[in-house]
């Protein structure tokens, strides 16, 4: 007769001293040694075993055709609406949900629901298991607040259990995944942190589960910026998933997951032990490659390139760190060339750029993701501003630099030239930086009505009627039109929104208002001197604005000063010769 305890003992033994790999010819053994004593009973529980090993590596085709053999098997003994029948539903349906076949697992969970129920009046493991499988399938299937309720049933029951530390972890690591998928992170790592206390105080080796908890925990780290602690995480995981599965394609997943926060530690290693800026890391690239590269290969054009590193990117503005290493940064230049040149040849220069070797000074090679593509290379230099302008030249007419943002003419002009023998990337990129006055104080009109109506305007209305949406709006849209402002007053262009009080910390005219802005931002809506900071706020502003003749009026109340700022650039347009026309607000 076969020994079914003895059997799954030794398979306990397997798992706990880490030969998880060797299970799968362990249970086929005794698959067979069960069905030459005609044992059913056993062929059932190493099916039910079978299945969970298969669902656990992966691979779902072999676990369904599990599950269809042991129900089957299940209905030919008479077992259906038992205890035991249930809990076969319970892994059917738990199979079929890792296959994606979610339709048919809820109908199979229900099942083993209603069976539960009947038979179980208090805490069980079995109805803390269905409610944590349960939510699993919620989970996937985009219920997340189903899902959260139905784990928060399953630690509600395993906490009442006696030596239930395995269960209670796992139940930890699920809820831990799922608040990182609700973006409750504070909340995910603190249940993950548990779930691997609990893990590591086992004597006698780990659950499988443990390598889900240590992934769990590595991806907390790596929100939190803490790259060393994420790499520990991920390798221990990596390890626990190859010592119970081998290469499976949890395996794979972890696996990249470790390479991707193991290269950018080394990234940011080397950016923090070097000190270098990623604009003099892509001017010491470029001299030692680029120069000589151009010189050897293309000599008839070596006076006739332009190098350098112009657009987007923190390090174009100079205000990279080591976090900034993260995405598309590394050794990387940019090459301009005139329309001629570039049919020329473009392609070939740009092939002899992509040979170049790709890592530099200890930098890795550079990591472009897709939004980041065409940063670095060969480009034909109308094209490069059209890019980032809409304008292959800087406009002759006041209409066309309107549409074209601050932030867009910005990353136009940010960065570094370091060799432009014929001048003419030079020529056109100055000409973008001259802004004309008219363009200039037709933003500003617009810029500071936004300030007063706002700010000085709807938010104190706004707050009378306690109205909080309408607060909230009403300061974030005076936030927004009075960094612009001092931007115009500063005669600077805005970079890109994250960028912007950054920025102003190189204000060379009113630069005490990018603190006032900030101890606005740090304010509740509700504060009661919040009026008072925006009214000094805006003094400052007119006080700027008569101090650089754009306004004569003593009014604190920025709709009066559009009057002046109007009058202003009528005169210009009167100088012109054009007739005045009236900003649109």
């Amino acid at each position: 007769m076969f020994d079914l305890q003895r059997f799954l003992e030794g398979l306990d033994l397997l798992y706990a001293s880490g030969k998880g790999r060797e299970a799968e010819g362990y249970l086929k053994r005794g698959l067979k040694e069960a069905a030459s004593c005609g044992d059913d009973g056993a062929i059932l529980a190493i099916l039910n075993e079978l299945m969970g090993y298969y669902r656990a590596a992966g691979r779902y085709e072999e676990c369904l055709l599990c599950t269809r053999q042991a129900m089957e098997l299940a209905d030919e003994l008479g077992l259906d609406g038992t205890m035991q029948y249930g809990t076969m539903l319970l892994n059917a349906a738990t199979g079929c949900r890792a296959a994606g076949k979610y339709q048919e697992a809820e109908t199979l969970y229900g099942q083993a629901y209603e069976i539960y129920r009947r038979y179980i009046t208090g805490p069980d493991y079995h109805m803390a298991s269905l409610h944590n499988n349960l939510s699993l399938l919620y989970s996937e299937t985009g219920r997340l607040k189903e899902a959260k309720r139905e784990l928060e049933r399953a630690m509600e029951i395993v906490r009442k259990l006696d030596d239930a530390d395995v269960e209670v972890a796992i139940t930890h690591t699920n809820l831990g995944n799922l608040c990182f998928q609700m973006n409750e992170t504070a909340e995910g790592k603190a249940h993950m942190e548990q779930a691997v206390r609990i893990f590591e105080k086992m004597p006698d080796g780990k659950d499988s589960h443990y390598a889900s908890a240590l992934s769990g925990l590595g991806e907390a780290y790596f929100h939190e910026g803490n790259l060393e602690a994420s790499q520990a995480c991920y390798q221990k995981a990596l390890d626990e998933i190859f010592r119970f599965y081998g290469e499976n394609e949890y395996y794979q997943v972890t696996k990249r997951n470790l390479e991707i926060v193991s290269d950018l530690l080394r990234r940011r290693q080397a950016a923090e032990k070097s000190q270098m800026k990623g604009l003099e890391l892509a001017k010491a690239y470029y001299e030692e490659y680029g120069k000589t590269m151009i010189e050897e290969q293309f000599p008839e054009y070596a006076g006739r390139i332009a190098a350098g590193l112009v657009g987007e990117g923190s390090e174009c503005l100079g205000y990279d760190d080591a976090w900034s290493t993260d995405h598309d940064f590394g050794p990387g230049f940019c090459l301009w060339l005139t329309k001629k040149d570039y049919r020329k040849i473009g392609q070939k220069l740009q092939e002899a750029y992509d040979a170049l070797p790709k890592e530099f000074m200890g930098y890795a090679a550079r990591n472009t993701t897709e939004q980041g593509k065409q940063r670095v290379g060969v480009f034909e230099i109308g094209t490069f501003f059209r890019n980032l302008t809409g304008y292959k030249k800087a406009p002759k007419e006041d209409k066309d630099w309107l549409p074209i943002s601050q932030e867009s003419l910005r990353t136009a002009v940010s960065g570094e030239i370091f060799d432009d023998p014929l001048g003419k990337f030079t020529k056109r990129r100055a000409a973008f930086s001259m802004e004309p006055e008219s363009v200039r104080l037709k933003r500003l009109y617009v810029s500071l009505g936004k300030m007063a109506q706002a700010g000085q305007y709807n938010f104190p209305r706004a707050k009378k009627r306690n109205a909080l949406g309408a607060m909230y709006f009403s300061l974030s849209e005076f936030l927004s039109a009075s960094v612009e402002t001092a931007y115009l007053l500063n005669k600077t262009y805005m970079p890109f929104y994250k960028w912007k009080m950054k920025g102003m910390e190189e204000f060379q005219r009113i630069p005490e208002i990018r603190v006032l802005l900030e101890e606005l931002m740090e304010k509740e809506t509700t504060d009661k001197d919040i009026e008072e900071k925006i009214e000094q706020i805006c003094r400052i502003v007119a006080g700027e604005l008569k101090e650089q003749g754009i306004s004569g009026r003593e009014d604190d109340f920025l709709e009066a000063h559009k009057a002046s700022v109007l009058e202003k650039l009528m005169e210009i347009e009167k100088d012109k010769g054009h007739d005045g026309q009236k900003p649109v607000d």
